[in-house]
């Protein structure tokens, strides 16, 4: 008989640990209670539709002017979701305030190869006349381009030996208003998201090779992603790696992870970094009374300046940045 007791007391002390561990994986009071009431809250995410095309890159900087600019004046915080493309554009253009697809047009018309000049040609379609010599003729080119960027190609004279101190000077004028835009990007606040596409391996392997970053064999995951970026989006996220970062099995660097995936829908906090899940069916929320929704909205430029207020994910992260926006 004591035999059946105790095993019978064993075992309603297992079920009660047990509810009780349950009870609290399931309740975590936020620290931001005092500052942010209890609710429903739906955190917007502006995916930018950012150009493939050379041309089409000019005229949407352009149109960044005006937004970052706006941004600074009303003291804006919007969440931007933006493609490696964009990013690495944006890098570059920190760097040397100049585009990928415009290096053969700084670099010197005397040491262009040929495979350059072919490039130059498809190009700059703008006839001149070859008998002023190879290396001229492809000086005027490229500041036929310098000038059609600052859109002053109307007074582009072709009968002209333009010099190279004529193309550095226009180049110059160009690094100097990029240089502007990036002054103002400091001082404003934009929370940027990197969106990754394509988060598995490719064929090439290359990343298994680097020692310095964490990898687990078990995952397909690009191991880049899991260490290298700050804040990102990971499209369409396999079930089976959705389920290993639920139960912490994949650690990521990112103070911000969003999950593009097809079971859970929702948040959790891990080591004070959020993961959100979206797309899948089930609700999942960290904090007590703190439902926390993501939203994707494609969006240009243009139609992003027309954005005034909207939930940050910043409010939660950060709450005395939250509580100073809140006394303006």
């Amino acid at each position: 008989m004591y035999r059946y007791i105790l095993i019978l007391a064993l075992s309603l002390s297992t079920i009660s640990c047990t509810g009780l561990s349950k009870v609290k994986d399931r309740y975590h009071r936020a620290p931001f209670e005092k500052e942010i009431k209890k609710g429903d809250y739906e955190l917007t995410f502006y995916n930018i539709d950012y150009p493939i095309e050379y041309e089409e890159k000019i005229k949407f900087y352009k149109d960044f002017d005006i937004f970052v600019k706006k941004v600074l004046i009303n003291d804006s915080i919007i969440n931007i979701m933006s493609s490696e493309r964009f990013k690495e554009d944006i890098t570059e253009l920190e760097n040397s305030y100049t585009l990928p697809e415009e290096r053969i047009f700084l670099k010197s018309a005397s040491e262009l190869s040929q495979a350059e000049r072919e490039k130059i040609d498809k190009i700059m379609e703008i006839k001149i006349d070859e008998k002023i010599g190879k290396t001229q003729y492809y000086l005027n080119k490229q500041v036929y381009f310098w000038k059609k960027i600052i859109e002053d190609n109307k007074i582009f004279n072709s009968k002209i030996n333009y010099t190279e101190l004529d193309k550095e000077k226009l180049i110059l004028q160009i690094k100097e208003k990029r240089k502007k835009i990036f002054e103002i990007v400091e001082q404003g606040k934009l929370n940027l998201i990197l969106k990754i596409e394509q988060p598995y391996v490719n064929k090439e392997n290359v990343y298994w090779e680097k020692k310095d970053v964490y990898i687990d064999r078990n995952t397909k995951l690009l191991p880049r992603i899991l260490k290298k970026y700050r804040n990102l989006y990971l499209s369409e996220v396999e079930d089976i790696d959705v389920k290993k970062i639920m139960g912490e099995q994949l650690k990521f660097n990112s103070e911000i992870l969003i999950i593009e995936n097809k079971l859970y829908n929702g948040y959790i906090v891990s080591d004070n970094k959020y993961i959100f899940f979206y797309g899948g069916e089930k609700n999942i929320n960290y904090y007590d009374g703190y439902n926390l929704k993501i939203k994707v909205q494609d969006i240009s430029l243009k139609d992003l300046l027309t954005i005034d207020k909207q939930n940050l994910i910043t409010n939660f992260l950060n709450t005395e940045f939250y509580k100073e926006r809140q006394e303006k």
